[in-house]
């Protein structure tokens, strides 16, 4: 038997009491951790721009963008686009958009350290995300406030604020 259950803001009481209930039955518990087109347009939603471009570029490249299509200049870095990608697979987790456990749909592509060479989206997503983008393209603004992408921004700004600053000309005098 294949029961699927789908609740859209549950209460805090009635949350607690569902989770116990399956936590019982955990054995035959199995949580759905597919990307549909509703979650990827809510995944696409709440990045900010320049996030959402790197998930566009490569769901209309056939799951894989290189670097250079995304730099301005072949000194401009990509750093930060990947904190802020997981960040809303993780807010989309905390306010219960889908579960934990969600694979990420674009992952940075290099060599460990240094620039990033590319993403890749897995190809069995890719299909998803690109009719989930056309669908949020068709329907009006992504994000008329730009609330997630300033938070976003703010995040960021605290990590780099955390970073050793580079050595520049004036300060090496």
């Amino acid at each position: 038997m294949r029961i699927a259950v789908t609740i859209d803001q549950p209460t805090g009481d009635f949350q607690d009491r569902l989770l116990a209930l399956l936590a019982e039955h955990a054995a035959q518990v199995e949580i759905d951790t597919t990307w549909t087109i509703e979650r990827a347009e809510s995944y696409y939603r709440s990045l900010p721009t320049r996030a959402r471009r790197i998930v566009e570029e490569a769901a209309i490249r056939d799951g894989y963008v290189p670097a250079e299509e995304l730099r301005d200049d072949e000194n401009s870095s990509l750093r930060g686009h990947s904190a802020a990608l997981k960040r809303a697979l993780d807010r989309g987790v905390t306010q219960g958009r889908w579960p934990d456990g969600m694979k990420a749909p674009i992952e940075p592509q290099g060599p460990g350290f240094g620039k990033v060479v590319g993403y890749r989206m897995p190809d069995d997503l890719v299909q998803t995300f690109y009719t989930a983008i056309a669908n949020t393209k068709s329907s009006g603004p992504v994000d008329p406030h730009r609330l997630n992408e300033a938070v976003d921004s703010v995040q960021q700004l605290g990590e780099l604020a955390k970073t050793t600053p580079r050595k520049t000309r004036a300060t090496e005098q």
